[in-house]
Formats: structure tokens, C-alpha cells, sequence
């Protein structure tokens, strides 16, 4: 007579600890910009690199349309360097991009921020103050919507962009929003 055994489940394995480094002091954010992108959720994975990656002038260009030279925008802002990272919970239903432009001053930053935003009204994003968000619609509920959010921590501009199938529902946007300003102002 068999004994039965137990059927091993499978696992997700853990991701590596980060070895990025960073801090904030009086709004201005020293070491790896990369550091201070909103973490992947448990329930997410992302895409490329675990700890993101660093943007090119170039790979800010390609979010932006032929009529607009970012290169030259940025560099009257007094731009750094910039950060990205993606990832996408596992039940694939909402996809979250997160986007941090560093500057040389606080005051450079808010300005590239007042001056950054989409062609819809925008709106206030609940419990996140100095930010606003825009919410783009899917022509039928079978297709994915967009929001986007704006918001300035000290001298980083930082944009969240969450993608879902149907209608998206603010509060995913205000909920990154928060969770990607409280790693900002704290580290």
C-alpha cells in the first residue's frame, strides 16, 4: 500500500534584497534615483529590472511627441537624470509605470511640474497634496483606461501612470500617488 504525499505547490520565488542607496534632507534627494521609485507590491511583478532603471534623455523623448524637443525643455528646467519602473500585479489587471525626474533645485522642479500636463481637465488627487491627476477613458470597457498623476517631492517631479481594463478608478491613482510620495519624502 502507497502512503500518499503531498503535492509541492509552486512557489514564487522571493526577489533579491536592493542594494541601491539613497536619502532625502530639506527636499533634496541624494544617491541612486532608482532608490526612491515606488516599490513592486507582493502581489506584483515587474517588468526588467527589480530595482528599475535609469532614463535616457532619449527614452524621455520617446513619451513625448516629434513637436516637442524634451531634451532642450529639460535641460531650461535645470534637469538631473531620471528613473523608471514598471510592473504589473499578477492578476494582470492594472499595470502601474512610475516615472522620477530629478532637477537641480526644488523651485526648477515644481516649475517643470506646473508646466507639465495632458490634454484633458485636470483633477485633485485625494490625500496627495502639490499633484494632479488626469483620466483618460476607453471607448469601449473592453479596452484598457488610463490615469496619470503629476506630483513634486523637493527637487523630483515623479509620474504615475496606471493602466486598467475599463473605466479606471481614481483611488488606484491616488493610492500609488500617496505610496510613491511617502517614498519620496521619507526615502
Amino acid at each position: 500500500m502507497r502512503t500518499p504525499s503531498p503535492t509541492p505547490s509552486p512557489t514564487v520565488a522571493p526577489r533579491p534584497a536592493s542594494t541601491l542607496k539613497g536619502s532625502v534632507s530639506g527636499g533634496k534627494h541624494s544617491g541612486d534615483l532608482r532608490y526612491f521609485l515606488l516599490p513592486v507590491p507582493d502581489d506584483a511583478d515587474p517588468y526588467g529590472s527589480p530595482d528599475g532603471a535609469m532614463m535616457s534623455t532619449d527614452d524621455i523623448q520617446a513619451g513625448y511627441g516629434k513637436d516637442v524637443d524634451i531634451a532642450e525643455v529639460l535641460d531650461s528646467w535645470d534637469f538631473k537624470d531620471a528613473a523608471t519602473r514598471t510592473y504589473r500585479t499578477r492578476d494582470g489587471k492594472t499595470e502601474v509605470r512610475v516615472d522620477l525626474k530629478r532637477f537641480k533645485r526644488t523651485d526648477r522642479a515644481q516649475g517643470f511640474a506646473d508646466h507639465s500636463s495632458y490634454d484633458r481637465e485636470p483633477f485633485d488627487i485625494d490625500g496627495v497634496p502639490n499633484a494632479k491627476g488626469y483620466v483618460f477613458k476607453p471607448e469601449q470597457q473592453a479596452y484598457t483606461g488610463e490615469l496619470i498623476g503629476i506630483g513634486v517631492v523637493g527637487d523630483v517631479v515623479y509620474e504615475v501612470t496606471v493602466d486598467v481594463q475599463g473605466d479606471p478608478d481614481r483611488a488606484l491613482l491616488a493610492d500609488a500617488m500617496k505610496r510613491a510620495r511617502d517614498r519620496l519624502a521619507n526615502g
